[in-house]
């Protein structure tokens, strides 16, 4: 035999037959009377001693059929399972595809946005330095400014003197 679960189903009927024999002589021990009940187990004795083999047949043959019907049965099973990974799978590449696309964008994005970035800096910068040169230039203005301010004030109080004096003279 080449599977250990057909030889185990064969052994389990035989144990079934024997307990049925058994239970047979006990039922009949109490129905008949002791010698009957001697008589019938002298017979399942020799009944369980040589296993009906037509019976042992027909076990083995039910319990390959069911072990067949099984078999068959998980194969469905499995192959809706394989679906259903298979399906599953395709659906997360799809995702991992999208997913790419998208870092792909993004990535993308990044780049124009660090170019802009870049240029921004160079103009803020070419800005800040004409900033600071017209500042400078003003400055230096301003000052040029005062100092004539300055000297014009100093001669128009100097002319104010001068008027004094000789107002007070």
């Amino acid at each position: 035999m080449k599977n250990p679960g057909a030889v185990m189903a064969v052994g389990l009927t035989a144990v079934i037959v024997m307990a049925i024999g058994v239970l047979n002589v006990v039922l009949s021990a109490r129905n008949t009377g002791p010698a009957v009940a001697e008589e019938a187990a002298a017979q399942v004795g020799d009944a369980a001693a040589v296993p009906d083999v037509a019976a042992v047949q027909a076990a083995y043959e039910a319990r390959e059929t069911l072990l067949a019907l099984q078999n068959a049965q998980l194969d469905v099973e499995l192959s809706e399972r394989q679906k259903a990974y298979d399906s599953r799978v395709e659906e997360l590449q799809a995702l991992i595809g999208s997913g790419e696309e998208q870092l792909a964008q993004l990535e993308d994005q990044e780049a124009a946005l660090q170019e802009q970035i870049d240029q921004l800096l160079l103009v803020q910068s070419e800005r800040t330095a004409i900033y600071d040169s017209q500042r400078q230039q003003a400055n230096a203005q301003y000052q040029v400014n005062i100092q004539q301010l300055q000297v014009q004030l100093d001669e128009g109080k100097s002319k104010l003197n001068e008027a004094l004096a000789r107002l007070g003279q």
